[in-house]
């Protein structure tokens, strides 16, 4: 029996090579079609990374302003996340110059010197405009102060020129709860603070003499360099003191210029004389679950450090 004008060889050999046809055509759908859902997968994926800003803000090409919002404590770990991101901005050439934008009341002393000397270092690269938004106090002017001109908004809160430890003494509540201090220590100053008693007076002078007075006068030392003038005629300005921005004893001590951000931007704009855009470089917060987190940390042997601002 012929099939199709075929013999029976002919008519299998036909047969054959159209199911392997039909084989391949359906392979090539499949294989088009896993694809495809990969490809919408991922561009969901993106989509919903994008919503929530686990990619950050979309980088624009062409000239740029990297804005740095200092917006909390000043920790060593933040100055450190801070500096990473401004050495990526000094070798990005598309990166003209820093828009830092100060709203820290404060924090580590250390952290502060770090930062500071760090800027004054970085003008020698890049240009810095500092500006501050809302608060500038303690370590966040210790920070600001190392740029000039320092421009403000005339309610921004300046100053706070001093160093202050915190202490709490629970003492009275851990008898009525039933908890005692059993730690053990060597050398008569090795633990001189501590939760569970006031401080006595030889421990308060020791504090003072070794650890406060020296930072302070570190402190008062550093923004009066930074701002170019000698430290007697910073000192009336300092003992904590807080400033209005615009308070006209203070212009051209702890504050320069003053005026509002968008006007600043507006001035970098016109320096430049091109078209620019303004990028935030500071990653984003962790969002979700762990975005409000509460981190907590009971420590007995202090950590002076963090402590002072």
């Amino acid at each position: 029996m012929k099939f199709l004008g075929f013999g029976k060889e002919e008519e299998t050999e036909v047969l054959e090579n159209r199911k392997a046809g039909w084989d391949l055509a359906s392979a090539k759908i499949k294989t088009s079609m896993f694809i495809l859902a990969i490809v919408a997968e991922v561009a969901l994926l993106l989509f919903l990374a994008k919503t929530y800003g686990l990619l950050g803000e979309s980088v624009p090409v062409g000239d740029k302003i990297a804005v740095i919002d200092f917006n909390e404590a000043v920790t060593q770990k933040f100055v450190n996340k801070v500096i990473k991101q401004m050495e990526k901005v000094k070798k990005d050439k598309e990166y003209h110059e820093v828009l830092f934008i100060m709203n820290s009341p404060g924090g580590s002393p250390t952290a502060s010197e770090e930062l500071s000397a760090y800027l004054k270092d970085y003008i020698k690269d890049k240009n810095i405009t500092m500006y501050v938004q809302a608060i500038a106090a303690s370590g966040g002017y210790y920070i600001a102060s190392a740029i000039k001109p320092l421009i403000a908004n005339q309610n921004a809160i300046v100053g706070s020129i001093g160093v202050i430890l915190p202490h709490y003494s629970i003492g009275k509540l851990a008898d009525t709860i039933g908890i005692e201090e059993d730690d053990l220590s060597s050398g008569k100053y090795k633990k001189p603070l501590s939760l569970f008693r006031k401080v006595s007076d030889e421990e308060r002078t020791y504090l003072q003499e070794q650890l406060l007075s020296p930072t302070y006068q570190n402190f008062i030392q550093a923004v009066a360099d930074n701002r170019e003038m000698e430290k007697e005629a910073l000192l009336p300005y300092t003992e904590g003191k807080i400033f209005v921005a615009n308070a006209k004893e203070i212009r051209g001590i702890l504050v320069d210029e003053i005026s509002v951000l968008y006007k600043v931007k507006k001035a970098i704009k016109k320096r430049l004389d091109k078209k620019v855009s303004f990028v935030n470089i500071m990653p984003s917060d962790e969002v979700g679950f762990f975005k409000d987190k509460i981190e907590f940390k009971f420590s007995l042997d202090s950590q002076f450090d963090e402590g002072l601002r």
